[in-house]
Formats: C-alpha cells, structure tokens, sequence
C-alpha cells in the first residue's frame, strides 16, 4: 500500500503558499476526496493569512536591514573619533599619566624595571560603605613615586573576574557610586607612574549599603 508524503520542514514561505495553492485546488470537487480535512477552503485562508504577514516580514526586515546599516556606519565612525581622541590625549598629556587617567583612559603597561620603573603595588586595600545608598568607600597605602591609580570592579560571587574599569584618582582612596543595593562587588587596584603600571593588588569584597 502506498503512503501519501510531504515533508514540510524543509519549504520556505513561499514553497508553502505553492505547496498549499496546488493541494487546495487539486481536493475542491475531488471525488476521490469528498471530506477532505482541513477543506479546501481553510487551507485557503490559513495561506491567504500567511501571504499577508510574508509581505509585512519583508517589509520588517527591509527597515531592519537598513537600520543595521546605519548603526554599523556609526558604530566606525564612533570608533575613528575615539581613536582620534585618543591620540589627542596623548599628545596633549605629554604622557603624564595622571593627565591620562583623568580622561578616563588606561595607561599602558610597559615593561617593570623595579625599583628603577614602573610604580610599586597597592597594599592595604579596603572597602567600606559610603555615606549614600550604592556608594562604597575604597581606600589604600599610597604607593611612593605613583603618579596615580587605576581601580577596577567585578561582579561575579568568586573575585576572580571579569574585570571592568571602574575609576581613576591621583590620590590613595576613591568612592565608588550608583551600585545596586545589597549587591556583592569585588574590587582591585594598582598604581601607575609615567613608567608603567605596578600589579594589581588583592581584590577585596564589599556588599553596598
């Protein structure tokens, strides 16, 4: 005995609407098929439904694609600025490390010639709550010969990262603000000099307030 087949898994949209045209017309009047289930004419309107919303999704994913295109357009030239900006900084800084940081910039790190060069590691790292809400207070030894301090946030229970840059100060303490309340945030600092970056130093936890 044979066995009627189709496998529907596989037509696109339009393949569907053929598929469906040429099944609908071939059962209307078919004496072979006198009940057919679904009839005819749902099969029709089930398709005719289906034509209207494929018009719409092209019409969707036309704007769509044209708005990806403007954002990725934007998105390098936002790219070509800050690079731009960055090399401002850079030269108007003289390479005063400081000066850098207070752009929000990172220094970058050069090879430690210690004690001759790159600044010493942050001792004594501790954090305390702050006097708002989402506020926690860090502070720190100062490092003899830093020039400034680059501080550093992760969210996640075990300290270990992901790191984000969280602030930049030229003194030896930094609060911390808009944090989510009750929330568990881990912490890490280094000092920097105009001869690079020490290491980070231990990460400290602190619930904010």
């Amino acid at each position: 005995m044979a066995e009627a087949e189709l496998d529907v898994s596989k037509l696109s949209v339009p393949e569907l609407l053929a598929t469906a045209a040429g099944i609908a017309s071939a059962l209307e009047g078919n004496a072979n098929f006198p009940e057919p289930k679904p009839t005819p004419g749902i099969l029709k309107e089930i398709a005719s439904e289906l034509e209207r919303a494929e018009v719409i999704y092209r019409e969707e994913r036309k704007r769509v694609i044209k708005a990806q295109a403007v954002r990725d357009s934007l998105a390098e030239t936002l790219r070509a600025a800050l690079a731009q900006e960055v090399e401002y900084v850079q030269e108007a800084s003289g390479g005063e490390v400081a000066k850098i940081l207070s752009a929000n910039l990172h220094v970058e790190e050069e090879t430690r010639i210690w004690p001759f060069g790159s600044a010493g590691d942050v001792e004594e790292l501790s954090a305390s709550a702050g006097d708002e809400a989402g506020e926690i207070d860090l502070a720190w030894d100062p490092v003899p010969g830093a020039s400034g301090y680059e501080v550093e946030i992760a969210y996640d229970i075990t300290g270990e990262g992901p790191w984000e840059q969280s602030g930049a100060t030229t003194k030896s303490k930094l609060t911390i603000e808009r944090l989510d309340n009750r929330t568990r945030y881990w912490f890490r600092v280094r000092a920097v000099n105009e001869r690079g970056a020490g290491d980070w130093s231990p990460a400290v936890m602190k619930f904010a307030p």
